[in-house]
């Protein structure tokens, strides 16, 4: 009899060391075979051949196949609710996904797990002490805090910022939008890592009112130098919501202004922002990154530090000067707001090269310029004063993904 329950002991240690095993892989280790595939997360998937994002959320019942691992992404074939292939040549970062996927069907999963339960509780092994030890250890020295969401958890924030982060996504926000945003942000934490993209010989020459002096070198080395400076406020253009647009032009969009630092809650300003003419504009060109084509341009920003006067900038110096007077007079600065944008991806950077810069405006659409209400000068300005800041112009369809653009 002793010698029976000792072999039924040890089976058991044997069969629980399995199935702990099954899943850990499940949970952290996606396998390259053709495994088929679901989402505990939601998350971004791009598709090579028509320079679409898919944003993925686990409602949507999308299933994958990894079929190959390239450099930092996976290649994937996706499956639509029904099981049918969706086509197209899909990628996605391997950070989206590593801790996401959960396997859909293993083999004898079940039985083990019924046999197990049925049993009572497994034998004590020091292993599983010391691996939930390890596994706080690197938390800890991550600065993980278990009570956030882990898209808040971004490198060089307070306690209080990732809190306000975690309670943004509980209001009325496009998630999407603030998903990628976060992402830029935590990319960027403490280094300029998304550099691929930008293009440097493509920006306003050093002597430019715009610039200020600033050279792409003193932009990249200097201002970035230790990464996105602020991660308090930022903004969020809305491309895809035109309801803010009075009239039938459609040429306004929806702007989050967004404050992590402002105290116990995060603040949030809901305005609009202007679109331009040929993206807003029936016959337009959508969101075409080409000179002379007066498109609003999709992807993150970076903005400069110093903001300038856009009546120097433009010729109708008469709407201008009023708009400057009228800031003024709110106890602002005596100038027409505007900050110089970098953008950070093959779909924006020629924001800079082509003067898209995002500026107050009394006008109800733009040349592809993201601009405000003049009475939201100080969103320009406090960009500019905490800067380098994050300006996310956003929608559903045609982002390139940042991971592309980072190295």
């Amino acid at each position: 009899m002793a010698h029976n329950s000792y072999m039924e002991n040890l089976k058991l240690r044997k069969l629980f060391v399995v199935v702990a095993m099954l899943v850990t892989q499940l949970c952290l280790v996606p396998s390259v075979a053709s495994d088929r595939h679901e989402i505990a997360l939601s998350i971004q998937v791009y598709d090579r051949d028509s320079g679409d994002t898919l944003v993925v959320e686990p409602g949507d019942n999308y299933s994958f196949e990894i079929l190959a691992i390239k450099g930092s992404s996976y290649q994937l074939k996706v499956f639509d609710g029904k099981g049918d292939v969706v086509s197209g040549d899909f990628v996605t970062h391997k950070a989206n996904v590593e801790g996401n996927f959960t396997q859909i069907a293993i083999e004898g999963l079940e039985e083990m797990t019924s046999t197990l339960a049925s049993a009572g509780n497994p034998p004590h092994c020091e292993c599983e002490e010391d691996a939930f030890s390890d596994i706080l250890s690197e938390a800890r020295s991550l600065n993980v805090d278990a009570s956030v969401r882990k898209e808040c958890q971004v490198e060089g924030t307070s306690a209080q910022w990732r809190q306000n982060c975690h309670d943004l996504f509980e209001k009325d926000f496009p998630k999407g939008s603030l998903k990628y945003a976060l992402k830029v942000m935590k990319l960027n934490a403490t280094k300029f890592r998304s550099n691929k993209c930008w293009d440097q010989g493509k920006i306003k020459h050093s002597g430019h009112i715009s610039m200020n002096g600033l050279t792409p070198s003193g932009f990249e080395n200097d201002l970035m130098a230790d990464g996105l400076k602020n991660k308090c406020q930022f903004i969020i253009n809305d491309t895809d919501d035109r309801s803010p647009s009075p009239g039938k032009d459609d040429c306004r969009g929806q702007m989050y202004y967004v404050d992590l630092c402002a105290g116990d809650k995060p603040v949030v300003k809901k305005d609009y922002f202007n679109l331009g003419t040929g993206t807003c504009r029936k016959g337009g060109n959508g969101f075409m990154n080409k000179s002379n084509k007066r498109t609003t341009l999709l992807g993150a920003f970076f903005t400069h530090t110093d903001a300038f006067d856009f009546t120097h900038t433009t010729k109708q110096t008469a709407q201008y000067s009023r708009v400057r007077k009228q800031i003024r007079n709110l106890g602002g600065p005596n100038r027409a707001s505007a900050l110089n944008l970098f953008g950070l991806s093959n779909t924006n950077n020629l924001s800079s090269f082509d003067g898209k810069y995002i500026h107050v405006s009394p006008h109800r659409s733009s040349w592809g310029c993201p601009s405000i209400k003049p009475s939201n000068y100080y969103m320009i300005e406090t960009l500019a004063s905490n800067g380098p800041s994050l300006v996310l112009h956003w929608a559903k369809k045609g982002m390139e993904p940042i991971e592309a653009c980072t190295e």
